[in-house]
């Protein structure tokens, strides 16, 4: 292939690479090796191509011929550093790295690059080291501030060094955290802030993150949902809530929705899932915008005064598996103030398969009484929670006809599962509440085979024959027990009135 052609099928691909037609631009690739085979940027952006499909192997191939052709391109070096380290082939990774380094020391992303790579091996003062000297070369490349930033989160997490949390904290200070930010990273900083007992600033980034989760769902999104049912549950409880409030029992006077809106509700409301247009499914894609979120204003104590901690303390240690039950654990105020806020509060905009529908901290669910509690919980019981700090929390309700949360195990030390609904909403006392066996998922297993729906089967295999403890549902009362147990949603059989529909909240600390 002559120069000039050569030259100017390398720009077309370029161009179709850059607009993500990877499939193209490797196409002309290809054809390019096939005559070329020796073409240097050909070899190197097939391996992109391949490496952005996550073929990290047959990656490795293209770049190490790029690679006997130029050792000193940086580009290349970083691509093949990066398939290395995804490889985990980590020493080969951090000496083409740093190869890269000494081919130009201002080639910003190598030290990125290879500040991932000691951090992916949990070797946090190497990775420290290369990102403060990357920070030097360009202090304005934020990616280094959160890179540090992360590593420090993530040393405090594992050993609960007080320094870890209070460089995090100054490293924090130091930028401008906004809707740029993706949402889970928000909410990673909102929680340092709340370990730091910084209620202010952790509520002030869950704000943030609320805000960035009101996303609508794109009609493509909607339309390739295989089970549209799930919908369903986001449209009743929005239209059960809708006129709850307007009933006026909570006395909520700022609500503000058009009568068109409700009718609209209404009309798709009374529809069966598969018979949703597509202008049912853009307005059920408006729904998760939240139109009302007022916080509680609880005064302390948010916790009952007269429960006997040590007694509790004591009850959780002693027990094996560590499980306890607490009733009342909640003030009357803050019980009554929870109940109220969570009926009404348009946070619930996340529904699953089996009928029930909830919120997180960085979706709507926090505010300053929620936060609080939660550092009160680890004040009046340290010796369950000593050296733990709340990692996530959410509350669901339930669809009294459904089936509520199948058996699954969280990825925490210890879990505080809260009931809110009054007990005159249970229909059978003696049910409603929570299944906890007294087992745990095999030591190797990942979040998904104990935690994904896909694996409920195997995860009841794992159960059959094992111990189990029922705790029947009451208002007011907490079951706090180790996160990894696997644990279900008891039956449900509550009244189906909006008012009475079963309410957990949980708290989740590491």
């Amino acid at each position: 292939m002559k120069e000039l052609n050569l030259n100017k099928a390398l720009s077309k691909a370029l161009d179709l690479h850059r607009n993500g037609s990877l499939d193209k631009a490797d196409e002309i690739y290809l054809e390019i090796l096939k005559n070329n085979p020796n073409d240097f940027d050909s070899n190197h952006l097939h391996g992109v191509v391949l490496a952005q499909k996550k073929d990290y192997q047959a990656s490795i191939n293209y770049y190490e011929k790029a690679y006997k052709i130029n050792k000193s391109n940086c580009e290349l070096l970083n691509n093949y550093g990066i398939s290395l380290k995804n490889l985990k082939e980590y020493d080969k990774s951090i000496n083409i790295l740093n190869s890269a380094i000494r081919s130009d020391e201002k080639f910003i992303k190598s030290y990125i690059n290879l500040g991932n790579c000691y951090a992916v091996q949990k070797k946090y003062d190497e990775a420290l080291e290369i990102f403060n000297q990357g920070r030097k070369i360009d202090p304005s490349e934020n990616r280094f501030i959160r890179n540090i930033i992360d590593i420090y989160i993530e040393r405090f997490s594992k050993y609960k060094n007080k320094d870890d949390l209070k460089y995090c904290i100054e490293n924090l200070n130091k930028i401008h955290i906004n809707e740029t930010f993706d949402q889970k990273t928000i909410g990673k900083y909102a929680l340092s802030y709340l370990w730091n007992n910084d209620l202010d600033k952790s509520y002030d980034l869950f704000k943030i993150a609320e805000k960035k989760s009101q996303t609508t769902p794109s009609l493509e999104t909607l339309n390739k949902m295989e089970d549209k049912s799930v919908l369903s549950y986001l449209v009743k409880h929005e239209y059960e809530q809708i006129c709850h409030i307007d009933s006026d029992i909570d006395g909520i006077r700022n609500m503000k929705i058009t009568q068109e809106f409700f009718d609209s509700l209404q009309e798709v409301k009374s529809k069966n899932h598969t018979d949703y247009t597509q202008d049912d499914l853009g307005f059920i894609s408006s729904l998760h915008t939240i139109k009302y979120n007022k916080p509680p204003k609880t005064k302390t104590p948010l916790i009952n005064p007269n429960l006997d901690f040590e007694s509790i303390q004591n009850q959780y240690i002693t027990s094996e598996p560590s499980i306890c039950i607490v009733d009342n654990l909640l003030s009357d105020t803050l019980h009554k103030d929870l109940n109220i806020f969570f009926r009404c509060a348009n946070i619930f905009k996340r529904p699953y398969p089996r009928g029930y529908i909830g919120t997180f901290l960085g979706t709507g669910m926090a505010n300053n009484t929620i936060l609080q509690f939660s550092l009160d919980l680890k004040q009046q019981l340290p010796a369950i929670f000593e050296g733990y700090n709340l990692c996530q929390a959410w509350a669901f309700k339930y669809d009294s006809k459904e089936n509520g949360i199948n058996i699954h195990a969280d990825d925490a030390k210890v879990n505080v599962n809260l009931w809110l609904t009054q007990n005159d909403a249970n229909l059978d006392k003696d049910s409603g509440g929570l299944i906890i066996w007294k087992k745990k998922p095999n030591e190797f297993a990942n979040f998904d085979e104990y935690n994904s729906a896909l694996h409920s089967e195997k995860m009841l295999r794992d159960v059959s024959g094992s111990d189990f403890i029922r705790v029947p549902y009451r208002a007011n009362r907490a079951v706090i027990f180790d996160s990894k147990l696997y644990h279900a949603t008891d039956a449900i059989n509550f009244d189906t009135k909006y008012i009475n529909r079963r309410l957990n909240v949980t708290f989740l600390y590491s």
